[in-house]
């Protein structure tokens, strides 16, 4: 029966793929994100843990607070302080010196995941003591680029940041915390710098923690709970600091549920609207065979064996959907990895497994049985030996309602798509939104690069200075080079770094409710170069030279709130930045423009921290982000060149994270703009698919009154007559699948509000946009059935069989 009508089953094929398709590339995210165990034995029972204060922010640990935690807690059988970080491994016979990833842990880390090195020891705690031997653990893919799998790797030699380390074991391959590291390193060597013991310094670690096998994350929250609220009592520093306990999943998926969820929803509407407009297909199919079934009743078949018979038809025909969706999916996930950029990748390596094909095969004939079942029912009710000998059984009682039905399908298809269309609309609009916002720096034709010095080699800051103040010099000899700079904590670099501090001469706050700005250290030439505007006294100089009295630049919101009634040029800030005691405080020398320093609807930016700048000339840096100004657009074209540069100063020294401002800047967009680029897409589909449905049912509906068309004719009608009244009905079910569509919408918009940015969840511009668009669709859609039925020949109308 299907391949008798091909149109009927193309129609039908082409649109459960579309709505199974979307569903099993979602599913299979999902999935991924969700489900897919992580690669540590029995990792649900691995947890995340980090201190927070104030405004609701994340932080990281405290060093002491763990050694207190280590101590006081019972719930964690195993835990372990880490921080991700890059080191510089020194070139070696025909290697290059490169930058990797590493992870600076206590001698528990390995043991915690439940990880064993593959050859080799693991880290003990001998080796993580002041003064121990430098030790380090290698992954997999060094251990292979560098030593060739070499069995005999233990016990080689490996310079990382100016020191000798030995290679003692080769971690597992299935070790991926983080950015997939290079390396593990113990912590012990960092115990002899004093900032580590600080209880205040909270410098990037996280605790990785292992339940006990009796003991629930909520639990491990109650007993952190009561850690905190004693360490408070006992310290200053930890007034106002919660200890939050994640599981390690809900740690890996944050800040990417929101878009998963938003997803889930679309991929869900377009399942229904398929799931629609098949019913449509099903029920009209079955008002055209009516007669035919009616003879299978008369010829003995009962109820339920017609309905088996449709109902058999129409689940072939969504398996047979779903078998193509799934070629649609995988298209889809190849098309959702190029839109996803590879730092925003937790779905990487989604794939079509074997439970996503149940899934599709469950959703298939789920939706079979779905679409199906009423119209079967329908049918199955008219089909009766007295309507076998009947012509116009399309008239009777059971086809108005069938009318109807079809009618309420058509509107919410309209509806759906319309709820999709405005979510689109608003995401549309909210990046285009963060994308007007003034940077209040120029972001083209900058190149960036990060620089790392051993501390081996440049143990003192004067070197460290000297070193960035060298190679700036010769970058701005380059031909190509406008200006040079660096700087530490950049706009768009992916890390924060802010600070208490206190105006000189104003009482101290209470302990937790402190101030804060967001700190930069930055060169000389930094606000020249990167187009920062000087708006009170004068950027860094000369004048700013090294010694105890610090200058210090501060942005317009800092002057605003804590300077209004005054010119802070002249003013003092305390120097909470040097460890040292006692030092004089820091001079305010001018005040510039405010910037953007991260994507603008994000979390950090909402807190509109008050920024300072140090310069570092006063306060050098080891680590900084050499920043290169080009005369031309295409910046990356000195890369090469300004590497030279580099390795002139130091031959031992590489460069990392080579990229463009420019690219920077849309990289902290790429999570908006892909979710964006998806939503859209989906959206679109729904429309085509409503459309197909509103043109669907005025054509059948329009076929049904072919009789009456050529009465109407006959009796003296117009044919524009005709052409009103059937795009006047279309447009009732527009109207109808409009009002629900623009009352889902406000309530999605509201569920939508944490992902938008400049907008209004109930924004009456994007849904007029929206209510026009699905409008002139559905008179497109109209016109023609209605065209078609302007041009019945009455003669032929009223001929009979």
């Amino acid at each position: 029966m299907l391949l008798k009508h091909p149109q009927f089953t193309v129609l039908g094929i082409a649109a459960m793929a579309v709505g199974v398709g979307a569903n099993t590339a979602v599913f299979s995210l999902a999935y991924r994100l969700l489900i897919t165990p992580l690669p540590y034995p029995q990792s649900d029972r691995l947890v995340i843990i980090h201190e927070e204060r104030g405004q609701g922010r994340g932080r990281s640990v405290s060093y002491p607070n763990f050694l207190d935690w280590r101590e006081a807690q019972g719930s964690l059988a195993d835990l372990s302080l880490v921080r991700e970080e890059e080191v510089n491994i020194e070139a070696d016979r025909d290697m290059e010196p490169e930058r990797v990833g590493a992870l600076r842990a206590t001698f528990s880390f390995l043991s915690t995941l439940r990880l064993k090195p593959q050859i080799g020891r693991d880290l003990n705690k001998d080796d993580d003591t002041p003064g121990a031997r430098p030790v380090a653990l290698i992954s997999d893919a060094l251990w292979r680029k560098r030593f060739g799998t070499s069995a005999e790797v233990m016990g080689r030699q490996i310079v990382l940041e100016g020191v000798t380390y030995e290679v003692i074991g080769v971690m597992p391959p299935e070790m991926r915390y983080g950015h997939r590291p290079q390396l593990v390193l113990p912590l012990g060597n960092l115990r002899a710098d004093p900032s580590l013991l600080n209880r205040g310094n909270r410098a990037g670690f996280v605790v990785v923690g292992r339940l006990k096998d009796t003991v629930a994350t909520s639990q491990a929250q109650a007993e952190f709970d009561n850690i905190a609220r004693r360490q408070a009592t006992q310290f200053s520093a930890n007034v106002g600091v919660r200890i939050i306990v994640r599981s390690f999943r809900d740690a890996k998926v944050d800040g990417h549920l929101s878009n998963l969820y938003v997803l889930i929803g679309a991929a869900a509407c377009i399942l229904l609207i398929a799931c629609a407009n098949v019913a449509g297909l099903v029920l009209a199919r079955a008002t055209s065979r009516q007669h035919e079934l009616a003879v299978r009743a008369a010829l003995g078949a009962s109820r339920g064996r017609l309905m088996a018979q449709l109902l058999t038809e129409t689940t072939l025909l969504c398996l047979a959907g779903g078998g193509t969706g799934l070629l649609l999916a995988i298209w889809s996930l190849k098309l959702i990895a190029v839109l996803s950029p590879a730092p925003d990748m937790p779905f990487a390596g989604a794939e079509i497994n074997g439970v996503a094909l149940l899934f599709t095969g469950v959703v298939s004939v789920g939706t079979g049985l779905l679409a199906g079942a009423w119209p079967a029912w329908q049918a199955s009710i008219g089909a009766t030996p007295a309507t076998a000998l009947r012509e116009a059984a399309t008239r009777s009682s059971a086809g108005h309602e069938r009318q109807r039905f079809r009618a309420g399908l058509v509107i919410a298809q309209l509806a759906l798509a319309l709820m999709l269309l405005s979510s689109a609309g608003l995401l549309l609009r909210s990046f285009w939104q963060t994308q007007q916002v003034a940077l209040g720096f120029d972001p083209n034709n900058l190149l960036l690069m990060s620089v790392s010095l051993p501390s081996a080699r440049y143990s003192n800051g004067e070197s460290q200075a000297q070193f960035y103040r060298n190679v700036i010099d010769r970058v701005r000899a380059l031909p190509g080079v406008a200006n040079a700079a660096s700087a530490l904590n950049i706009p768009f670099d992916g890390s924060v770094w802010d600070s208490t501090f206190r105006v000189s001469g104003q009482p101290p706050s209470e302990p937790g409710r402190e101030p804060r700005a967001e700190v930069s250290i930055v060169s000389p030439t930094y606000l020249q170069t990167m187009g920062i505007p000087v708006l009170r006294g004068r950027a860094f100089g000369s004048e700013d030279a090294s010694g105890d009295a610090w200058s210090v630049i501060i942005d317009e919101l800092f002057a605003r709130q804590f300077f209004a009634d005054r010119d802070p040029v002249g003013e003092h800030i305390d120097n909470h930045q040097n460890p040292a005691k006692g030092l004089p405080p820091m001079t305010v020398v001018g005040v510039v423009g405010r910037t953007v320093n991260d994507d603008p609807s994000g979390p950090f930016e909402a807190m509109r921290l008050p920024q300072m700048y140090l310069c570092t000339n006063q306060n050098p840096q080891r680590v900084q982000t050499l920043i290169v100004r080009a005369t031309s657009a295409n910046a990356l074209a000195l890369a090469a060149a300004v590497k030279r540069q580099v390795l002139a100063v130091d031959p031992n020294q590489p460069v990392s994270d080579l990229r463009t401002m420019r690219g920077a800047v849309e990289e902290a967009l790429a999570s908006r703009r892909s979710t964006m680029a998806l939503i859209t897409i989906l959206a679109a589909i729904a429309l085509i698919l409503a459309a197909i449905g509103l043109f669907g049912i005025m054509a059948l509906r329009a076929a049904q009154r072919t009789r009456e068309i050529g009465i109407r004719l006959a009796l003296g009608a117009q044919r524009v007559d005709v052409l009103r009244t059937i795009i006047l009905s279309g447009l009732k079910l527009t109207a109808a699948g409009v009002i629900i569509g623009v009352l889902g919408s406000l309530v999605l918009g509201r569920l939508m509000s944490s992902l938008l940015f400049g907008v209004s969840a109930a924004s009456p511009v994007t849904l007029a946009l929206v209510v026009l668009l699905l409008t002139f669709v559905g008179i497109l859609a109209t016109y023609f059935p209605a065209r078609k039925a302007m041009k019945v020949d009455p003669i032929i109308a009223l001929r009979e069989e």
